[in-house]
């Protein structure tokens, strides 16, 4: 596999989740205070952000799967 995204597919598995959850749950945690201090536009970027992240991943998940076969 070829591309910007080839050293995020070949990390382990659980490493590759325990980062996702993480950065998802940061990500999560920043839309929360945007959301309270009413900014609209991160609040949109920031949920963006997330399903960019859980799309990675899981295509990662995906990659993994699929090479073990």
């Amino acid at each position: 596999m070829e591309g910007p995204l080839e050293k995020i597919y070949n990390l382990p598995t659980a490493i590759l989740l325990a980062i996702g959850i993480s950065l998802s749950a940061f990500l999560f945690y920043s839309m929360m205070k945007s959301a309270e201090s009413g900014n609209i536009v991160m609040v949109i970027l920031l949920a963006v952000a997330v399903s960019i992240v859980a799309f990675v991943v899981t295509q990662a998940m995906k990659f993994h799967r699929y090479r073990d076969l």
